[in-house]
């Protein structure tokens, strides 16, 4: 173990870079040099880290030779174009889901199967799951440990920053607008965001299904090490700036007691359970800016005697992009490099 890695980190400089930077002097993680990279000119910048300011470079001839390890919180395209190229020379964390389904790229979630981590070697990269998918592992895998899950439908209502900062900006100025009776501009979203809610994440496919939506499909079975499991998703977009809620529905092998679920979930890590089955999270005082999965409306389904409902809920950016990298990133000096 090295006493100090130099870091890159590729995304919206104003948004997830600066919340993982945040969580990288939190955390205390052994921090040479940063080096915030960005595609065009328009997009440079400074950020802050430990009370400096550091300039961002552009993608196109940086050195990765500088760079331990490369966060890739960025868009498909851009990690379509540099992550092989970064990962000649350093480790690349990838939040993009370009890899999830790629046998030589471990997808990690730690606290459900970090172990993966280890395999790092194959191609020098790692794959980390959405927020969504990192949320509900955490829920249901003590569950699907020691009862198993026959199938999990979840509905993700989601906040405006799964977009970045554009989807928060949109929010902000089409509330403005309305508020002031002027009417609402079009924007990249479906349909208007401010007091509003729409089922689409992304561009559908001909059968109606978001990619985002199959990769929460395909990242879980993963995760889980079940290809088996039944995994029905859909996404919603609401009027809300950072977080994300989903109402899961999980039909187990045979009736559990109610009971035994909620010990499942005080044994899991990186969880919160709420005190009793009338309650739970409060999206603005214990989700964001928070590193737990928080659990709520833990109940036994009325019709199904297999079924069981629970509301999860998680920071998407501070839990599902930042402290998901960066505690991968700590597994990984502490154990394999």
């Amino acid at each position: 173990m090295k006493s100090e890695y130099n870091i890159a980190l590729i995304g919206e400089l104003k948004g997830c870079v600066d919340t993982t930077l945040e969580v990288l002097v939190k955390r205390e993680f052994p921090v040479g040099k940063i080096f915030p990279l960005v595609n065009t000119e328009e997009e440079l910048d400074n950020v802050m880290f430990s009370g400096k300011s550091i300039d961002a470079s552009l993608l196109e001839g940086f050195d990765w030779q500088q760079v331990d390890i490369a966060f890739f919180m960025t868009d498909i395209e851009t990690t379509q174009k540099w992550a092989d190229i970064a990962s000649e020379y350093c480790i690349v964390i990838d939040n993009s889901g370009i890899f999830a389904e790629d046998a030589q790229v471990p997808l990690v979630q730690i606290d459900v199967n970090e172990e993966e981590i280890g395999r790092y070697s194959e191609s020098n990269k790692i794959s980390i799951p959405s927020n969504e998918t990192a949320q509900l592992a955490l829920a249901v895998k003590q569950l699907h440990q020691e009862v198993g899950l026959v199938r999990v439908t979840v509905a993700s209502y989601h906040s405006v920053s799964a977009v970045g900062k554009k989807g928060v900006t949109t929010l902000a100025g089409e509330t403005a607008r309305l508020l002031n009776a002027k009417s609402v501009e079009e924007s990249f979203f479906p349909q208007q965001t401010a007091f509003n809610i729409f089922p689409q994440m992304g561009d559908l496919n001909e059968q109606g299904v978001a990619l985002s939506e199959l990769r929460i499909i395909n990242e879980l079975r993963r995760l889980l090490n079940d290809p088996s499991i039944i995994v029905s998703p859909t996404q919603v977009v609401v009027p809300m700036f950072y977080g994300c809620a989903q109402a899961v529905h999980l039909q187990t092998h045979y009736p559990v007691d109610l009971e035994e679920v909620a010990q499942s979930l005080h044994h899991s890590e990186g969880v919160v359970l709420s005190s009793s089955v009338v309650e739970y999270p409060n999206m603005i005082n214990d989700v964001t800016g928070n590193e737990m999965v928080h659990v709520g409306r833990l109940r036994q389904d009325v019709c199904d005697p297999s079924g069981i409902n629970l509301w999860v809920c998680a920071d998407n950016v501070f839990f599902g992009v930042a402290c998901n990298a960066v505690q991968v990133a700590e597994r990984l000096i502490q154990t394999y490099i």
